[in-house]
């Protein structure tokens, strides 16, 4: 079965239902006799209906969103394309959930061209938009009696809430999405090329910051309530967020950026951890008015702090019993809303009405990001789950938001093809689940966090990425599978702890090897260190087999 060499938007899904005959996505069918993969599927995974879920979420979402009869580069937030506007473009926090899934899903070229896009309406102090609305452009689109004026160039700068929330989210998201391009490609003349306007964007995000550390521009991705005007989530992020430019500006030769951005974010991260904190959970944000709000139970402040590596190692001893088995989080059976007690928001908190007062992807995504750090498997794969069936009983459609209804449920609201869940559910899987890690220095990392079940029936996929190919299988024992590029693949590899120490033999086309340095077998110590492999070059359109297992007499 094969596809033109372009797939347009969701018209073109009717006669391409399947991720098979997506021209950038390699099957891993000959990993497994009795797994997903052996069905067709993207994943090779025990859980047969989250490899659907992955695959439905690729091929009827986020796929659909991509357009480029509007212009190449171009995607929507819903899978319809016309879901918040035909031909408008959400680059605030949308643009990298959308970005990120897009380059698991190997459209490169796509990313980059929105990039660019985006780009072209930075403003001169640096700051983008949170919203580009084309045939808006000049117009006031706020409700009556809340003015928000789109710019001459269809940028929307200024929320129409009052207070402007979501001031501090586009710089965040502009720089996460430098950092998962160049990951991707390595491409250091982009880099370089890129740099200025990245840096303009954290110099801006640098301006909200006052002495003392704290971010100023109110909710991050809630605007309702706006939380004025500092958002704990805020503060993660814009951590996150200057660790990011000083990676990416010493990567580039730039110590003396990487050195000022870093500077930013201890400065950030020191406010948070010690004005935030209020002795068992942190605040939620600070109020000019009413001082620091933290009566909402816990909320995803508390799932930022420990996803962000933000909360200091006492502070997490202290959340984490806490935060990790809270089933309040999940309105209506779906992760993640914003607090455990959303009954107790006051009236003041609000200035419009409480449309963000409900489970969104978003939130969903730092909770699995805290779990996969926390090493929790079970909670991770909890989540999937609960995602994938919210799917599979709307057709693999999913809705912007569930509010809870006050009863234990949830209504969901907003439009039934936006494609934060599908894009986060992706994301989710490759980066926490399996523990995909495209590192800065060209290395790759497959730390997955996964349960028992995974590690006794064995998993994997095929992933792609710039000129090259990994096939994998994964056990507690063994990985193998097949490489091809043509350059050597630095690769590391953890596997589950064990009871004792234990030795790890490497084979490569069927010759023993040893990794770094030469001579020894690698260790894998109780705590579940990584191994470290480097796979051979390869002719162009050849590939090598490896293989590296547990000395079973190690054992």
């Amino acid at each position: 079965m094969k596809c033109g060499p372009i797939l347009k938007y969701n018209r073109a899904m009717k006669n391409c239902p399947s991720l098979l005959c997506l021209p950038g996505v390699i099957l891993a069918a000959a990993l497994s006799a009795g797994g997903a993969a052996s069905q067709g599927l993207p994943l090779d995974i025990p859980d047969t209906s989250l490899a659907v879920t992955y695959e439905r979420a690729a091929v009827q979402n986020v796929l659909a969103a991509v357009n480029p009869e509007i212009f190449f580069g171009y995607f929507s937030v819903c899978a319809d394309g016309h879901g918040f506007g035909h031909g408008n473009t959400y680059p605030s926090l949308d643009g990298h959930q959308m970005s990120d899934a897009l380059l698991w899903l190997d459209r490169v070229r796509v990313v980059e061209a929105n990039w660019d896009y985006v780009k072209s309406f930075q403003r001169n102090d640096g700051l983008l938009p949170l919203a580009i609305l084309p045939a808006s452009a000049g117009k006031d689109i706020g409700p009556k009696g809340f003015p928000g004026i789109v710019s001459a160039n269809g940028g929307l700068y200024v929320h129409w809430v009052p207070g402007n929330p979501l001031e501090g989210l586009s710089s965040p998201t502009y720089i996460q999405n430098a950092d998962v391009i160049y990951r991707r490609t390595l491409d250091t003349a982009w880099l370089l090329a890129q740099l200025p306007s990245v840096n303009h964007a954290a110099d801006y995000l640098g301006s909200m910051t006052t002495e003392a550390g704290a971010v100023k521009g109110g909710g991050y991705y809630v605007e309702r309530p706006p939380r004025l005007e500092s958002d704990g989530v805020t503060q993660c992020y814009a951590v996150d967020a200057f660790r990011i430019a000083a990676s990416l500006n010493r990567t580039a030769g730039n110590d003396s950026a990487g050195e000022r951005y870093d500077r930013l974010g201890r400065r950030i991260q020191h406010h948070f951890v010690t004005e935030f904190w209020v002795g068992d959970h942190f605040a939620e944000y600070f109020n000019p008015a009413h001082g620091y709000v933290a009566g909402h139970g816990l909320t995803d402040v508390d799932w930022a702090a420990i996803a962000a590596d933000v909360a200091t190692p006492e502070q997490v001893a202290v959340l984490w019993p806490q935060i990790r088995s809270e089933e309040r989080f999940h309105y209506g059976g779906i992760p993640a809303g914003i607090a455990t007690h959303p009954e107790k928001y006051e009236a003041w908190e609000f200035n419009f009405d409480r449309h963000d007062l409900a489970a969104m992807g978003r939130v969903w995504y730092l909770e699995a990001w805290a779990r996969a750090r926390m090493g929790d498997a079970v909670g991770l794969l909890e989540g999937l789950r609960k995602v994938s069936q919210v799917g599979r009983d709307s057709g693999y459609y999913w809705h912007e938001r569930f509010e809870p209804d006050g009863k234990g449920g949830a209504v969901a609201t907003g439009p039934n093809t936006y494609c934060e869940y599908p894009a986060n559910y992706i994301r989710i899987m490759q980066r926490f689940l399996l523990g995909v890690d495209l590192r800065l220095d060209g290395s790759v990392v497959l730390a997955p966090v996964v349960t028992g079940e995974f590690w006794d029936r064995g998993f994997g996929q095929t992933l792609r990425w710039r000129d090259r190919t990994i096939r994998y299988r994964m056990t507690r024992d063994s990985i193998g599978g097949t490489y091809s590029g043509q350059a050597p693949q630095r690769l590391l590899v953890r596997f589950p702890a064990g009871p004792d120490t234990f030795v790890f033999m490497t084979a490569i086309d069927g010759r023993s090897v040893h990794a770094v340095p030469p001579g020894r077998t690698e260790i894998a110590r109780p705590e579940g260190v990584l191994i470290d492999v480097t796979l051979p070059a390869t002719r162009e359109g050849e590939s090598c087999a490896f293989r590296v297992s547990r000395d079973q007499s190690s054992r």
